[in-house]
């Protein structure tokens, strides 16, 4: 169906639920949505939704009352293209649509091609999206990887969804992490020189560090052999630049780019660290206690205070971060989301404690956590470590498996689901391999296309008349174009709960249906037939609308949608 019936149906059960909230004095809770899919039972409908089953609670009803009520509430509005709307289950919705409807899906999405899925949602808002970040003391691993398909994914849907997205890195490029780095470099670069000079308990031991000495004294000779107090800034800044620079090349190849690479060494030189603390100060929010500064922020919920500045008068690692996102807030971001690893779940009620004490929203923040990935050589567990220089990095996988597979194995799982990440199967060239069978989808709707040019003597113009698509009766049509109709709901739904994954769900899903109804051992589904007549023209007219959704999709999740496979 059309989007707006969609919409109109998805506006019609907010509005009724509304309505039963204010009758019942309820509070409406935030962010109200619809989530529509497409029934495994026919029987069921043609369109279905847990709504009643996620909202009841807050009704005070039963997720199966609920639902029955709501039912009868959309029935008396009389929605036009909606035949029939019941309540079945533990509380579902399922919904019935005149059989018109559907081909409807097609001319929209033939109309509106690469914008069928495109929304205004989040028009007038700005959105800045810190991921990757990691540490320039070495390549980026395989965790990185998930990490920047993941964040360059979101800043792909939120464009999507009309935000104006800036995407940034992080650099955390000073501190105690350089100075090792610094002298690791130091280390390897005197053994070149023909001299000692003792490597770091907890330095950097990858062949890397090797590769930066050895680049070093081809450039320099012996000249940094010297005192290495007067050396190891240089040796830190160095290896910084060079590290930086593989980074920003393998994230270029990977189809990730930034609008800024946010250096805190210079933020640091700023002096908005230190306007910060007093502003936190004049709030008499900080205090002192054993020599130090503390942050009051129990008082915004957070599990204890915590200390900003030592005894020592450094800072602690929170407080040029307390300083970095009041910098985004005043940058004029409405929304900030950061993308951590596991390990930071505990850093989130601080940094929301330190945004609110700032004066600000703190449902401004939103972080997504990504769990650590995994990669397996067969059997073979791989190691990850920097330090100890025995890890895989993010462009080995690359020239591996390519940066589609890679990218598509990174968004496969929730970022909540430790990822195991299979490099034999991300290698196969058959059905196995989920990112070559939604893109072979794609290949293969492209040499339908090619055949019918090569048979009829000209290209496949996808302008068909709305009686046309009246051929299409079978069920297997039907189920195409069902599924073709909830990719607007997916995209908005993957986009305002910050899961890319959900899109390499229905990209399956979709690819599924598409092979099962091309393979059908019937003339009756051949797609191309012996003459150019109305059943011709409704089926290429299907499997362009397939193609167009499968690449949009794809596009979404930053892989190529390839014609020839």
């Amino acid at each position: 169906m059309k989007i707006e019936l969609k919409e109109k149906i998805a506006d019609a059960i907010i509005s009724c639920y509304g309505k039963f909230m204010e009758e019942e004095k309820c509070q409406m809770p935030q962010g109200v949505s619809v989530e529509f899919d497409i029934p495994r039972n026919r029987a069921h409908g043609d369109l279905t939704t847990n709504f009643a089953m996620k909202y009841a609670s807050f009704a005070r009803k039963r997720p199966i009352e609920f639902s029955r009520m709501i039912c009868d509430c959309v029935l008396r509005l009389r929605i036009e293209g909606l035949k029939k709307i019941e309540p079945a289950g533990p509380g579902f919705i399922n919904i019935f649509l005149e059989h018109n409807v559907f081909y409807d899906v097609i001319m929209d999405v033939l109309r509106r091609r690469e914008k069928y899925a495109v929304s205004e949602k989040g028009k007038g808002k700005k959105v800045i999206i810190e991921f990757v970040s990691a540490n320039p003391t070495g390549p980026l691993t395989v965790a990185h990887g998930r990490q920047a398909a993941v964040g360059d994914a979101l800043a792909r849907l939120l464009a999507n969804s009309g935000y104006e997205v800036f995407r940034e890195y992080y650099l955390n490029d000073r501190g105690r992490q350089m100075d090792v780095l610094g002298k690791s470099l130091y280390s390897k670069y005197m053994k070149l020189c023909g001299r000692e000079y003792p490597f770091p308990d907890d330095g950097y031991k990858g062949l890397y560090i090797d590769g930066l000495a050895q680049k070093l004294y081809s450039e320099k000779g012996a000249v940094f052999a010297g005192e290495p107090e007067k050396t190891l800034e240089f040796m830190s800044e160095y290896a910084k630049t060079n590290i930086l620079e593989w980074i920003k090349k393998d994230l270029m190849d990977f189809g990730v780019e930034f609008d800024s690479y946010f250096s805190e060494n210079e933020f640091s030189g700023t002096g908005k660290v230190e306007k910060a603390i007093k502003l936190l100060k004049e709030k008499e929010l900080i205090y002192e206690k054993d020599g130090a500064v503390w942050f009051n922020s129990r008082k915004y919920g957070d599990d204890k205070d915590r200390v900003i500045v030592k005894s020592s008068g450094e800072w602690t690692y929170i407080t040029p971060d307390i300083a970095y996102h009041k910098d985004k807030l005043d940058r004029g971001f409405d929304v900030l989301i950061d993308l951590w690893g596991p390990d930071h779940h505990g850093y989130i009620p601080r940094m929301k404690a330190a945004i609110q004490a700032m004066g600000f929203n703190d449902e401004s923040l939103k972080v997504v956590i990504i769990q650590l990935a995994t990669l397996y050589e067969g059997k073979n567990k791989l190691s990850m470590s920097t330090r100890q220089g025995e890890f895989i990095s993010l462009r080995e996988v690359m020239d591996e498996v390519g940066a589609d597979a890679a990218r598509y194995f990174f968004l496969m799982l929730n970022t909540d689901s430790h990822l195991d990440f299979d490099l034999e199967l991300a290698k196969k060239k058959s059905a196995e391999n989920p990112v070559y069978y939604v893109q072979y989808t794609h290949a293969r709707i492209c040499s339908i296309l090619e055949k019918y040019s090569e048979k009829f003597g000209h290209k496949y113009v996808p302008e068909p008349e709305t009686g046309i698509l009246g051929e299409l009766i079978n069920r297997e049509e039907k189920d195409l174009i069902k599924k073709i109709s909830v990719f607007p709901s997916v995209v908005e739904l993957s986009s305002s709960l910050l899961e890319p994954h959900r899109i390499h769900i229905y990209l399956s899903e979709l690819a599924s249906l598409f092979h099962s109804y091309y393979h059908k051992d019937s003339k009756k589904f051949r797609i191309i037939g012996e003459k150019e007549d109305n059943l011709t023209l409704a089926r290429m007219a299907l499997v362009s609308a397939v193609k167009i959704v499968i690449a949009s999709g794809l596009n979404l999740m930053g892989i190529t949608a390839p014609e020839k496979m």
